[in-house]
């Protein structure tokens, strides 16, 4: 068959929103579209009828806010949609969308330097619902949930050249599903919550 083609579009921009570059955001919007993708007919032979497209909206925030307070921040919308072959069941609930591919998501991670030494952080992850690829499995998930994980973090500096970190993942110990399958019968759950000492020393 011959070679599948593409077409992706993208604008963007930044802004250092404080002096000395301390804090940047950025934007940018995107459209990639996907032709004649290659396609497997019931008697085994392959066509090129498939057309997908994915477009898009990203948003950022980099930098320090004071002198004490960094913080990064990111929010993203993906529209998806297969658009042929028509009528063509993707997904397993119907729905004409990319298998996998959350239509939103966000994080945030922020630290504060209470003193020369102590210095504590959080933040929250945002994923949104997956559904599921269909092959025909009967009675398993034709999405997982969408979810939200919280972090936390602080750190002692001990000398120049010591400092002591603990990080907790999952504060809030929420239970979801990180990754499916597309027949749904095996899944990745999320991490449970956990939390790691660490001491870092430079040489």
């Amino acid at each position: 068959v011959e070679p599948q083609t593409s077409k992706s579009y993208e604008l963007g921009g930044k802004w250092d929103a404080l002096k000395d570059g301390r804090l940047s955001l950025a934007a940018a919007v995107y459209k990639t579209e996907y032709a004649d993708q290659v396609l497997a007919d019931t008697d085994g032979t392959f066509y090129r009828a498939g057309n997908k497209s994915i477009k898009g909206v990203e948003l950022s925030v980099l930098g320090q806010i004071t002198s004490r307070w960094n913080v990064t921040a990111g929010y993203s919308i993906m529209d998806t949609k297969v658009s042929s072959p028509t009528g063509a069941v993707v997904t397993a609930d119907g729905t004409s969308v990319l298998a996998y591919n959350p239509k939103y998501a966000a994080n945030l991670w922020t630290t504060y330097k209470l003193t020369d030494a102590f210095t504590v952080g959080g933040g929250a992850n945002y994923n949104g619902k997956l559904h599921r690829g269909s092959d025909g499995a009967v009675g398993t998930p034709k999405y997982t949930d969408a979810y939200w994980v919280i972090n936390a973090f602080a750190s002692y500096r001990i000398n120049e050249k010591a400092d002591l970190q603990l990080n907790v993942y999952n504060v809030a110990d929420k239970d979801y599903v990180a990754s499916i399958n597309k027949s749904g019968y095996r899944y990745i759950p999320g991490v449970a919550r956990n939390a790691r000492v660490t001491l870092n020393v430079a040489f």
